[in-house]
């Protein structure tokens, strides 16, 4: 019994919220519009609605487009002032206005909407609404709009020029937006009328009319710079987003400043090749890695063999209980080793590459814990990244919500949009390079790591009699000047005074034909390839309106409307 008895209540209601949508309707009986065109250009609108309510209302609504998209995919915007909204007496009545998408919005009350018929009264004024040829000016003009949600029974417009106007011509066009068929046009003096009777839903009344130049302002180029930006305000956003990112950059990710810069003769803080290079850069470099390698090799670790242009790592003694490794140094020599005590470059491809996050993030994490840097520099740069990206891509998100899942309720992207946005997010990716800021204790260690960097790079001259040049010493800092990107010029200092290889090194060069340089430029090969090697994953892995031609619905104006 419950349930029939809530099955009948069901029944019930529907059958009421149906007689009601039955018996509730809206209709537009006229909609004559009157458009005045100023010698300055500008328009005024005032368009009187003859609504019919049959059941109870609280009113209408008119959308307005006023953003409009060029052929070169930029903005458009009509600068629209309302001025008034009245009912047929000239009272005013209670309104609201505002954007949706790329209209203007007005929901008007209207006082005991019920079973009767009411005029609204629509007043506005628009800055910018003509169309400037070689030839002649011309106002391009969506009447009604096409998108009303009931039918028009009636529909006019009297469009009144200024009375010296010259070479005046008009046409008009009715239907669905895209129509091409053709309404009645009269000419009378400097006023164009036009009119047409039974618009269907969705369709409207469009007219052109033309007239010779020289009787309306012209936009000057400082004013039509003033629209484009008016209408084009996002391309405007990368300079604010360039200045927001120097002022955080400046308060917040630019070093303390110091006194100037000390030439130092050993590296310091007995700072590890990769610890120095990742603190002058604030990123683990490949080139940090395999500095890292040589450094290796130097102290007697492992060998390098070279031959034909292949590489081969050997070990050369046990890590175990080797008080002067680091822990980066200990999981580089482990990952290296981990199928025996020698391998080739080429066997450590799709390999490596699971030992070289934790490397990185030991060396990010010691930099911490040495109080270089308050945060890992790497989180630091990615957030900024991120963030950048997010700009980057937000108009592909904002064409896919619009178009995919909302049905383009939300438009797409403008070209201004889309320029701003890669820009915008170019700018906050840069400057998140930059943004990792060290701590007063690392800026100093970083003013000592570019001493260091000076001495490397120029040992010549005074640099030269303060220290005594052996193959020893060259040996020694090798890594650091890779790490530091300057080996070239380290090895140049030494011509003439290293003539024999390494002993941690074997290769083709034979021992009378050996020199810095061309002993460097193996070990920059040998590390090109090792970073290759180091770093490569297997495949499939996943690594860290104005349009040419003329119709109903074009131009400016139009929009819709409907009742609420």
């Amino acid at each position: 019994m419950l349930r029939a008895l809530a099955l009948r209540v069901a029944v019930a209601v529907l059958l009421l919220v149906a007689r009601n949508a039955a018996a509730r309707s809206l209709a537009i009986d006229h909609f004559d519009s009157a458009v005045s065109i100023a010698p300055d250009g500008s328009i005024a609108v005032q368009e009187t609605i003859t609504a019919r309510f049959i059941g109870a209302w609280n009113g209408i609504y008119r959308t307005i487009p006023v953003e409009y998209r060029t052929p070169q995919g930029l903005n458009y915007t009509l600068q629209l002032t309302i001025d008034s909204v009245t009912d047929e007496m000239g009272y005013a009545l209670t309104y609201e206005s505002s954007r949706e998408r790329h209209y203007r919005k007005l929901k008007i009350w209207i006082p005991n909407a019920q079973d009767t018929t009411r005029k609204v009264k629509i007043t506005y004024r628009v800055a910018n609404g003509l169309r400037f040829f070689d030839e002649h000016d011309e106002l391009y003009w969506n009447v009604t709009g096409d998108e009303w949600d009931v039918p028009i029974a009636a529909a006019s417009a009297a469009v009144l020029l200024p009375p010296s106007v010259t070479g005046l011509r008009a046409t008009a066009f009715r239907g669905a937006y895209g129509s091409t068929e053709r309404n009645d046009v009269r000419i009378d003096g400097h006023t164009v009328t036009v009119a047409a009777n039974g618009l269907s839903f969705h369709e409207g009344l469009t007219t052109v009319v033309g007239w010779n130049p020289g009787v309306v302002h012209r936009p000057t180029r400082i004013e039509w710079a003033g629209d484009f930006v008016y209408s084009n305000w996002q391309l405007a956003m990368p300079v604010g987003v360039f200045v927001c990112m120097w002022l955080l950059w400046w308060f917040r990710g630019r070093d303390r400043k110091f006194d100037a810069i000390v030439t130092l003769y050993e590296p310091p803080s007995n700072m590890s090749p990769a610890e120095a290079g990742t603190l002058a850069d604030g990123r683990v470099d490949v080139r940090d890695i395999t500095a890292t390698i040589v450094d290796l090799a130097v102290r007697g670790y492992l060998r390098i063999d070279a031959k034909s242009g292949h590489y081969t790592f050997t070990r050369r003694k046990p890590t175990t209980n080797a008080d002067d490794l680091k822990v980066h140094e200990s999981l580089l020599l482990a990952g290296l080793f981990e199928q025996g005590d020698s391998v080739s470059v080429s066997d450590l491809k799709d390999h490596f590459y699971t030992q070289l996050t934790d490397i990185k993030e030991t060396l990010y994490t010691t930099l911490v814990d040495h109080d270089f840097y308050s945060k890992r520099p790497n989180d630091v740069g990615s957030s900024y990244v991120l963030c950048g990206l997010g700009i980057f891509f937000a108009p592909l998100a904002w064409g896919f919500i619009s178009h995919d899942l909302a049905g383009g309720a939300f438009g797409s992207p403008s070209w201004a949009t889309i320029i701003s946005c890669l820009a915008s997010g170019l700018i906050v990716i840069v400057f998140g390079s930059i943004m990792p800021r060290r701590t007063r204790t690392g800026a100093r260690e970083y003013a000592k790591v570019q001493g260091f960097q000076e001495f490397l790079s120029r040992v010549d001259g005074d640099r030269l009699e303060r220290v005594v040049k052996t193959p020893e010493l060259f040996e020694k800092y090798l890594p650091y000047a890779m790490a530091l990107g300057v080996e070239t010029e380290w090895a140049r200092a030494f011509h003439g005074i290293c003539d024999q290889p390494p002993a941690w090194y074997t290769g083709d060069s034979a021992a009378g034909s050996f020199t810095p340089s061309l002993f460097t430029g193996q070990m920059h090969r040998m590390a090109v390839d090792a970073g290759q090697a180091l770093t490569s994953t297997p495949r499939g892995s996943s690594g860290s309106g104005f349009s040419s031609g003329s119709s109903s619905g074009g131009g400016f104006g139009g929009g819709g409307g409907g009742g609420f």
